[in-house]
Parts: structure tokens; C-alpha cells; sequence
């Protein structure tokens, strides 16, 4: 009978996305962070980001079934509606945002956002948790009366 030669472990699935999302409860009040670590804006973006040159377009939908959805534009500085980002430690970096929503009072700790879509090396597509998606707009919300 022939020997049995073991193999290394690798792990089942995939690995962390290597994009997350908190909730920060300061004293000048709450915010929303998106952490990105180095590995994640290599695989998704191309490299590693500039903060000098670099911006971050981010984009929500409040539509029955897109809700869930955050979207990730790379972008230059300067650019409308570009964010721009401080780094982190091992090359990561991270954006402060405004609460889009109401938001139950205290801090959330990190949570991983799936990545489900997107085309490298411009934009990703990350799945929100249930406390971070928009509201959901109601038929005829936003429109007058007599429309």
C-alpha cells in the first residue's frame, strides 16, 4: 500500500475582504468609518492608495432590493463628491462619513463588508450590514400629490 503524504492546510471559502464599517459614538457625535486595508485597495483598486492624489466616490441607493449596496469609485482628488481618506497602520486607510440614516445610540465595533461586486481596478461593490442600509423609499415618496 502506498504512503499517505499530507498536504498544508489551506482554508476552506475566501478570505476577509479587507473592507469594514463601524460606528464611532464621540463626543462631537456620531460618525460612520470605513476601514480599507492595504491588501484591499491592491486587489480591488490596483495598488496601494495616494492620500495625496487619491479620492474615494461612495454611493448608496435607498431602492427596494439595491439598499444593501455601497459603492466604491476610485477617484481623483478634487473631484465632486470625492472623499478623501486618512491612512492607517500596515497601509491602510479609512473615511469618516455622516450618518445617511438614523443610527440606534452607542458605538459598533468593525464589522466586514462583503465584497459582491464591482470592476477592478475602478469601482467595488460592498454589502452593508442591516444598521447602515438607507431606508427603503416608499412608492410615491418624494413626488407631489397630483402626480
Amino acid at each position: 500500500m502506498p504512503p499517505i503524504i499530507p498536504k498544508p492546510y489551506e482554508p476552506a471559502g475566501h478570505g476577509k475582504s479587507g473592507f469594514t464599517i463601524s460606528v464611532v459614538d464621540a463626543k462631537q457625535g456620531q460618525h460612520i468609518r470605513i476601514g480599507i486595508s492595504e491588501t484591499a485597495q491592491k486587489t480591488h483598486f490596483g495598488g496601494a492608495l495616494d492620500a495625496e492624489k487619491d479620492a474615494l466616490k461612495l454611493s448608496l441607493s435607498n431602492d427596494q432590493g439595491r439598499n444593501h449596496i455601497l459603492t466604491l469609485e476610485l477617484a481623483e482628488m478634487g473631484e465632486p463628491n470625492a472623499f478623501s481618506f486618512a491612512g492607517g497602520i500596515k497601509g491602510s486607510l479609512s473615511i469618516r462619513l455622516q450618518p445617511w440614516g438614523p443610527l440606534a445610540k452607542g458605538k459598533r465595533p468593525a464589522t466586514e463588508l462583503p465584497v459582491i461586486g464591482g470592476k477592478s481596478p475602478r469601482t467595488v461593490l460592498l454589502k452593508l450590514p442591516e444598521y447602515a442600509r438607507p431606508e427603503v423609499r416608499k412608492i410615491g415618496q418624494g413626488q407631489p400629490l397630483m402626480d
